[in-house]
């Protein structure tokens, strides 16, 4: 990948962001939670032996193995969890990069500049949106284009004063040009 269309910032949209790898990062919680909960009510009606400071215990097996439970299930949660963030940044990322460079093209379109191309990477997972985004610009420009250039003609044909038959086909072919738009 060339340095040029490197993204260098991480954090493009930090709320969307966040709220992204918290959810994920709740979903590994959770799921930790249940898995040790579901275990201590399956375990918690049998009993274990076991060899404690050299003496023979008989104890509740869920008694037993909770606090390791609770150890093993924090270690793991931490470690999914920045793993989880890591991956959830990466993935937040591609999706509002693109976003944010539709969004920023289209605020441009919106205030009537047609020449704006969205440019993403062929990689990013809004190409597709974009590409379409870009062929209704240009549709839209070459309308513009043609009703711009049949008003011309209507000019040119009031000022010379024309026939009126010519004048009221040049009206007709700016009607259809504007026709094109549902309104």
């Amino acid at each position: 990948m060339d340095a040029q269309n490197r993204r260098k910032e991480y954090f493009i949209d930090k709320e969307f962001q966040r709220n992204f790898i918290l959810k994920f990062c709740g979903l590994v919680v959770l799921t930790s939670v249940i898995s040790g909960v579901a275990l201590y009510l399956f375990l918690r009606n049998t009993v274990t032996t076991a060899f404690v400071n050299s003496r023979l215990s008989i104890v509740s097996t869920s008694d037993y193995v909770v606090p390791s439970l609770i150890v093993s299930s924090l270690i793991s949660v931490a470690l999914v969890g920045i793993a989880t963030a890591i991956v959830v940044m990466y993935l937040s990322h591609r999706i509002a990069g693109p976003l944010y460079n539709i969004e920023r093209s289209i605020k441009e379109v919106g205030k009537g500049d047609l020449t704006t191309k969205i440019q993403l990477r062929s990689t990013d997972e809004m190409a597709k949106l974009a590409g379409c985004i870009n062929e209704m610009t240009e549709n839209l420009k070459n309308i513009l284009s043609e009703i711009k250039s049949k008003s011309i003609d209507l000019g040119k044909a009031i000022e010379a004063q024309e026939r009126r038959e010519n004048l009221v086909q040049k009206k007709e072919e700016l009607s259809r040009a504007v026709g094109y738009f549902k309104v």
